[in-house]
């Protein structure tokens, strides 16, 4: 079994990663000369040891998955575009999705182990997902409260220098200005950022129409991050079916230990952070951009909240 572990930026990627190396799988780095993973074994009862090192100490872009990034930077980016975006395309990313080589991210692909997954950051296109199947490739998809992602997002760019929209972000007068770009997208460093009504109706389409098995973040958080017990456990059981994973007694209370509350981009990670920060005004921002989608995504009752 080869996997996606999919998710929208800052709507947790770590948790995610966590939960599959938990269940057994190792993670692979997309970057470097050909895929490789990050550690050869990932089994129990090492399993606490090397979530510390490998999800907890590393910085998330040492390891690479499918996004935009590769196809950007490197030292001739120019070449990189080149080489990466040769003949029929798809689309990979989400805040600004970018076109790639079919071929090329095909032949990365095929060279994941079984019993390994990749991190990807990818709107719903047929083309992906055709190309995920005809890889053998089961995918996993995290969704998070869009408030919540739009505070991450923004104290994420603000901190880390090296990202696209970096300068311009902190350009802006304020963190008010910067959490309505979060909100509503708009151009930054030459590129356009996604609203969160774009990432998030785009992003969804995976479960409906691409087989994926969609889990909350609210709900595999578990007690530790605000959620509760039963509903981590349903979140847990129901990835591992879609993987094909038998989980023990043992496993899920391992799982409720183990899972939640590392990473080196982990700041908060408590459900209805975006409370603390939200003015009225970023109230308003978010029910003219997502209209009835939170109500749709199960997150308000009521379009009015």
């Amino acid at each position: 079994m080869r996997i996606v572990a999919n998710t929208i930026p800052k709507s947790g990627t770590h948790l995610l990663d966590r939960l599959l190396v938990l269940l057994g799988f190792g993670l692979v780095d997309l970057g470097g000369a050909r895929p490789h993973l990050v550690k050869s074994s990932y089994r129990f009862p090492l399993v606490n040891q090397r979530l510390k090192s490998i999800l907890g100490l590393r910085k998330p872009e040492d390891v690479m998955g499918i996004g935009p990034h590769l196809v950007e930077g490197g030292r001739f980016p120019p070449a990189r575009r080149l080489l990466r975006g040769w003949g029929e395309k798809v689309t990979v990313g989400v805040v600004s999705p970018q076109l790639i080589g079919r071929r090329w991210l095909a032949r990365r692909l095929s060279k994941v182990p079984d019993g390994a997954f990749v991190n990807a950051h990818c709107i719903y296109t047929p083309e992906l997902a055709d190309l995920f199947r005809q890889q053998g490739m089961r995918t996993v998809c995290i969704l998070r409260d869009p408030r919540d992602v739009a505070v991450s997002q923004m104290h994420y760019i603000k901190q880390l220098e090296n990202h696209f929209a970096h300068e311009g972000y902190m350009a802006l007068p304020s963190d008010r200005e910067r959490l309505l770009v979060s909100i509503r997208g708009g151009e930054l460093g030459g590129r356009e950022l996604q609203s969160l009504e774009q990432r998030y109706r785009q992003f969804s389409r995976w479960e409906r129409d691409g087989g994926a098995a969609v889990v909350k973040f609210e709900d595999l958080v578990g007690t530790k991050g605000g959620g509760s017990a039963e509903a981590q456990r349903l979140a847990v059981e129901r990835v591992a079916r879609h993987l094909g994973v038998a989980v023990d007694e043992g496993t899920l209370r391992r799982i409720e230990e183990e899972l939640f509350g590392v990473g080196r981009t982990f700041r908060k990670g408590q459900i209805g952070g975006w409370r603390e920060e939200f003015s009225a005004e970023h109230e308003r921002a978010v029910k003219g951009v997502l209209g009835t989608l939170l109500v749709e995504l199960g997150y308000e009752a009521d379009p009015d909240w």
